[in-house]
């Protein structure tokens, strides 16, 4: 060991050099490559870059994520960060969305799977947990029936679009609050009761 090196590690400096080091703030999360992060607010815009899924190194402080016009074919539970109000896929290749995939995702308040055209069908329960939700996009997808309690729970929901599918009826209620809804040919559901 060199001389002075040894006097360097020996009394309370090293000791105050560990301490420092350590209150020091973590690393913020990276960015996905091929992405552009934004930090007010929390924004990864990943638009356009032939993702066939969602990127895995999503930073969890994520409130806004642009995920339009790339190849992502399915969604599974776990894919988003529980901090996210706005959550852009539309123009991919979505041909599904598994059960519980947005169940976590309690404050999002915008969500646009439009342009979708390969997806055909939605369970039930896939909007479940949504209770923030005021901005839902299903246009020109090829859905051709929604399920009866596809809207539950969605208390908050104002805007909901559907133009340009392939529904022949529409078996679902509309949420209390719904302010618009766009759907082109059939009309939109009926309203809910009291």
């Amino acid at each position: 060991m060199l001389p002075g090196l040894r006097s360097l590690l020996q009394g309370p400096a090293p000791a105050c050099l560990l301490l420092m080091l350590l209150a020091l703030p973590p690393a913020a999360p990276s960015c996905p490559m091929l992405c552009t992060c934004y930090s007010s607010p929390p924004t990864v815009s990943c638009q356009a870059n032939n993702f066939s899924s969602v990127p895995l190194s999503l930073p969890p402080s994520t409130q806004r994520l642009f995920l339009q016009n790339n190849l992502i074919r399915t969604l599974r539970p776990g894919t988003f960060g529980p901090n996210l109000l706005t959550l852009w896929l539309f123009s991919n290749n979505l041909s599904a969305i598994y059960p519980g995939t947005f169940r976590h995702l309690q404050a999002l308040e915008e969500l646009d799977l439009g342009d979708n055209r390969h997806l055909r069908s939605l369970e039930p329960d896939t909007f479940q947990g949504l209770e923030r939700l005021q901005s839902l996009h299903l246009y020109r997808c090829q859905l051709s029936s929604l399920p009866g309690n596809i809207f539950r729970g969605l208390v908050s929901l104002q805007y909901l679009y559907l133009q340009e599918n392939s529904l022949l009826h529409l078996q679902a209620a509309q949420p209390k609050g719904l302010r618009g809804c766009s759907s082109h040919p059939p009309p939109c559901p009926p309203a809910t009761r009291g």
